[in-house]
């Protein structure tokens, strides 16, 4: 019952409100607060597999990370209009163990940001938020495809800006070529092909006379900021030169937050990040989502309230 309440809230993004009709046909009089309790309950129940989940997510070389505004009614020291956030982590395309982790915080602080990479010691993509360059790491590599958007939206206006746009096209051009290839094959492509474009794009910067508060202006200060990140993706093979996989992860959360709008509590927004956890990594992985959730709603609480890592090892994605 419960796995089929989950499904058609996150996978088909039918609210439990909405579900209520069908659930009155087949002779089951439950109301929504019922239909929420059993989702905040079934999910705490999965708290120590989502746990684990981002304990292995944290041990891999290379991850990426955004976050998007929710809003939760019922928050402690918040109006119900106060915006929370819901942080988003994953692995890389080439990761062959998948995983898209999504945990709910209060706010987009520099403390919520370590907080959640807590451990990590790879190399994390993200945007220029402010708060990034002090999450402890390796080392931090930047997202052309965020560099690209501000001169989109600069060009509309600008044609100099369609000259550095054109160059970033060429960039990513270039890339989708070599999609399939190992990421030592295709540093060595982008250091052959990309790096003149790189350098060529950073010189016409230096050269281009823009107001500050301009879209160009503003284009161009982006991108010198994040120049040193940028860069980096000349180092690392494995990392795609944007950060778009993890920005879909988000887009499925936009998509519920279109049909659900909010959070009662944070119980509930809490909720809402372990079942989106469990249920896009397992796409992510392959998986029938309804047959994973069948399947780990069924066995994981036989374990008891404090399973051990060994116990929980067979129920992650890759396994």
């Amino acid at each position: 019952m419960l796995e089929n309440i989950v499904y058609q809230k996150y996978v088909l993004g039918i609210p439990l409100y909405r579900q209520l009709k069908n659930w009155h046909r087949f002779g089951w009089n439950v109301c929504e607060s019922t239909l929420a309790a059993w989702v905040i309950h079934g999910a705490d129940k999965l708290r120590s597999l989502y746990d684990l989940l981002h304990q292995k997510l944290l041990q891999r070389p290379y991850l990426q990370g955004d976050e998007t505004v929710v809003k939760v009614l019922r928050e402690p020291g918040k109006k119900p209009t106060a915006e929370s956030r819901m942080w988003v982590q994953r692995t890389v395309q080439k990761d062959e163990r998948q995983a898209i982790y999504y945990a709910y915080r209060p706010d987009r602080s520099e403390k919520s940001a370590c907080s959640l990479c807590s451990g990590f010691t790879g190399v994390l993509q993200c945007d220029g938020y402010q708060v990034y360059p002090k999450v402890a790491c390796t080392d931090r590599v930047g997202c052309l495809a965020h560099v690209r958007r501000k001169f989109f939206e600069a060009a509309k206006y600008s044609q100099a800006a369609k000259g550095r746009l054109k160059i970033l096209d060429q960039i990513f051009h270039q890339e989708k070529k070599w999609a399939s290839l190992s990421s030592s094959a295709r540093m060595s492509k982008r250091n052959e092909f990309l790096r003149p474009l790189f350098e060529k794009f950073w010189q016409t910067l230096a050269t281009c006379a823009a107001l500050p508060k301009s879209l160009l202006g503003k284009a161009i200060a982006y991108a010198l900021g994040q120049k040193e990140a940028i860069n980096k993706l000349l180092q690392y093979g494995a990392i795609d030169i944007s950060n778009n996989t993890c920005e879909q992860a988000v887009k499925s959360l936009v998509i519920d937050r279109k049909n659900f709008l909010f959070s009662t509590s944070v119980a509930g927004a809490d909720a809402n990040a372990i079942w989106l956890t469990l249920i896009e990594s397992a796409k992510a992985n392959g998986l029938d989502p309804q047959k994973y959730l069948t399947k780990i709603l069924t066995l994981v609480p036989r374990l008891g309230p404090f399973p051990t890592e060994k116990e929980l090892e067979p129920y992650l994605l890759w396994n």
